[in-house]
């Protein structure tokens, strides 16, 4: 046993006087192939970051603009909703919400109503859409009545049909990127 660790012991310390002979390092190549790596590496990796923070960025502002579309569209429905109207007119792109007089009785016992519709208090146009996030712009606004039904009494009223309504919003920060939206309202 005495004879095996000797044995050992001895090609240990050949070995180690060997390595110490030897003047081990990197060469120039070696260095060279190491930084190239490295620099492929750390192109990969940014990239994907800044690809990954842009869409990021991206969705973020979109998601901005869809909340404040959302909201446009939703105080208007508000608004509508709440003159519980019965016809509209349009004039010059503005539209105007009426509603039917209160009926009367006549003194022989009849119902009736003197004047038709009353114009309530809202009128729809391009220039009433107020975005709630001082950071987006409406750059364009587009309000149409498609289908419209017409009061048979009365043409120029229209008593049903669709409120379609189009709108270019723009972040403040970035006027070139332009989202737009549609949204229809039936009435």
């Amino acid at each position: 046993m005495r004879h095996y660790a000797n044995r050992s012991l001895k090609r240990l310390s050949r070995q180690l006087t060997e390595m110490k002979k030897r003047e081990d390092g990197f060469t120039l190549v070696e260095l060279l192939v190491t930084v190239v790596v490295a620099s492929i590496l750390s192109g990969v990796i940014i990239t994907a970051f800044i690809t990954g923070t842009l869409g990021f960025q991206m969705t973020n502002e979109t998601s901005d603009l869809r909340s404040e579309a959302d909201y446009l569209i939703a105080s208007v429905l508000s608004d509508v909703n709440r003159t519980e109207f019965d016809a509209v007119t349009e004039v010059d792109g503005s539209f105007q919400f009426y509603r039917l007089s209160a009926p009367g009785i006549s003194e022989a016992g009849m119902i009736y109503r003197e004047a038709g519709y009353v114009p309530t208090d809202l009128i729809l146009s391009e220039d009433s859409f107020t975005p709630s996030n001082p950071q987006i712009t409406v750059e364009r606004m587009t309000i149409q009545l498609k289908d419209p039904v017409f009061d048979p009494r009365r043409p120029t009223y229209m008593t049903g049909g669709l409120i379609e309504i189009e709108m270019d919003l723009t972040q403040s920060n970035d006027p070139d990127s332009v989202t737009t939206f549609e949204s229809s309202i039936p009435f």
